[in-house]
């Protein structure tokens, strides 16, 4: 069988490492589940590398990519089209290549911010009138506030370490008297930070995290799907209900499923996998 016969049923995750990314088993679990003929597997890329992979993909006339760190950002100048929330989110976690004969148009779209939405309404958490409380100046944390936004939050609230990096929105400075100016009034608090990615400097930054200031009946969330982020694991001692980043990968690779097939995924499976 030739590599034009079997292209148009690969699709890959692109990222920098990507060896930890549980996206194709999920995936794969995904197109099995759902009678699919397709494989999806992780290709690391390194920087340098971004701009000729994509270009590759798009000859091969593969099924669809998604988008992980650190390319969100960059892979931007390689779409020829960036769909809604992409345009306004400034980050692309999934690629569309439309074909109309020779012709490829590389369309970029944001699934994060609809994803995390999507598993917030699996899990029984209502979006409309929330007043939210978003940690963190990077994509992740644009993802999720323009999802939120969307979905129609009563007040959205963004606090970093680095609120001059916040672009798009007045952020709040890490401080402790604003921190528990914000929280004392969330129904929901999102960790959008990369602290939990490393174990050393975690406590230090979930240290200064007042959660004694969040109203009992708030949910706290984190993006992290790996393990239990160091933050989680103290609200759920304090009794609050958590949320980690499973769902959100899920739902957001189930919108990337139904990009490239135009069919609906099967979510519990692909929940299952990772």
């Amino acid at each position: 069988m030739s590599a034009d016969a079997i292209a148009p049923r690969v699709g890959v995750v692109l990222g920098w490492p990507v060896a930890h990314s549980r996206s194709p088993a999920m995936h794969n679990a995904a197109f099995a589940a759902a009678g699919v003929d397709a494989v999806f597997g992780a290709c690391a890329v390194p920087p340098a590398r971004l701009a000729a992979a994509v270009r590759g993909l798009a000859a091969a006339d593969i099924l669809g990519a998604s988008v992980t760190v650190p390319h969100k950002q960059a892979v931007i100048a390689l779409c020829d089209r960036l769909a809604p929330p992409a345009d306004r989110i400034g980050a692309v976690n999934c690629l569309v290549f439309e074909r109309d004969g020779d012709e490829v148009t590389i369309v970029g779209h944001n699934t994060d911010a609809g994803g995390f939405v999507d598993a917030l309404g699996a899990a029984a958490i209502a979006c409309a009138g929330a007043r939210v409380v978003v940690l963190g100046a990077g994509g992740a944390a644009r993802a999720v506030h323009a999802g939120l936004a969307d979905a129609g939050a009563a007040s959205l609230t963004v606090i970093a370490r680095r609120p001059e990096a916040v672009t798009w929105i007045d952020a709040r400075p890490w401080r402790d008297a604003e921190l528990r100016d914000a929280l004392a009034t969330a129904d929901l608090l999102v960790d959008c930070t990369s602290s939990a990615l490393d174990a050393a400097t975690e406590p230090a930054v979930v240290d200064g995290v007042p959660l004694d200031a969040l109203p009992a009946a708030a949910v706290v969330a984190s993006l992290v799907y790996h393990r239990e982020p160091l933050l989680l694991a103290r609200a759920r001692g304090r009794g609050h209900r958590v949320v980690d980043g499973r769902g959100m990968l899920a739902h957001q690779g189930a919108r990337a499923f139904t990009l490239w097939l135009g069919r609906p995924a099967p979510v519990d499976v692909m929940l299952t996998a990772i």
